[in-house]
């Protein structure tokens, strides 16, 4: 259900049930929570590339998991929940930098897969919705948090209230996504991104990984002090003074993630 694979220091993740349109159910919660898991351990990681498998990214979640569950549609919707909302929190807080191409479809649940993201990119003609007022139940995987904060409180408004679905040119208009690009060539743009960035400065990308999400709860004046400590940190790695040097000496620097 969920694909996990190493290759040069990149973790490839790829939602794989196709047959269902990656529609995420309970095992295939606990699956993303497993790999997230993976992922947060291990320190060779670089980069994080999320995909799907199939015509569509992932219409989020199985309704007809939901209606197999409704006798106890509580615990059912809560188990659920939990596990999606726990891989999201891992995926923010780890040190590689993450990409996410969507293509086809991304709803609901799925739209939480954005969020830990720090590049989005969606092949042309990719729709997006969220689609909980349609059935009766209430956000979940961050919608009610990141969301707004994406796109604006309003248009947060207009897709969860109206279910307003928009296409991935108004989703890089507003703010949700990075940028869009022809659908034969998402997962080449997409490996070159992710490739660029395992290539970069991992330590550096984590501290403002942090710094990044961190500022939508910290006043400027704890920003300003976490953003001194965070130089410090990085002052001590072997990364940070070999890039100076090579920046000194107009030379390309070769990042080792340490």
């Amino acid at each position: 259900m969920i694909a996990y694979d190493v290759e040069d220091g990149i973790g490839f993740v790829r939602l794989d049930r196709p047959q269902a349109r990656n529609a995420m159910n309970k095992d295939m919660g606990a699956a993303l929570l497993e790999v997230a898991t993976t992922i947060a351990d291990d320190d060779s990681l670089r980069a994080v590339l999320i995909t799907g498998n199939g015509p569509v990214f992932s219409v989020g979640g199985d309704i007809g998991a939901f209606a197999d569950g409704v006798a106890d549609l509580p615990d059912t919707l809560t188990r659920m929940a939990l596990l999606m909302h726990d891989a999201i929190r891992i995926l923010v807080r780890i040190d590689a930098p993450i990409v996410t191409a969507v293509h086809g479809a991304c709803a609901g649940g799925a739209l939480g897969l954005l969020y830990p993201a720090d590049i989005t990119l969606a092949a042309a003609g990719t729709k997006f919705a969220t689609g909980f007022g349609r059935i009766g139940i209430t956000a979940d995987s961050g919608n009610t948090w990141y969301l707004p904060k994406f796109i604006g409180i309003r248009r947060a408004a207009e897709m969860l209230f109206e279910d307003r679905v928009i296409d991935a040119d108004t989703a890089a208009d507003w703010g949700l996504i990075n940028r869009v690009v022809p659908a034969e060539h998402l997962r080449t743009e997409a490996e070159a991104v992710v490739r660029k960035l395992a290539a970069g400065a991992t330590r550096s990308y984590g501290e403002m990984r942090r710094l990044l999400h961190n500022s939508w709860t910290t006043t400027v004046d704890q920003a300003l002090s976490e953003e001194t400590a965070a130089l410090r940190r990085i002052a001590r790695t072997a990364d940070a003074p070999a890039a100076i040097d090579s920046f000194l000496g107009k030379q390309s620097p070769t990042f080792t993630g340490k």
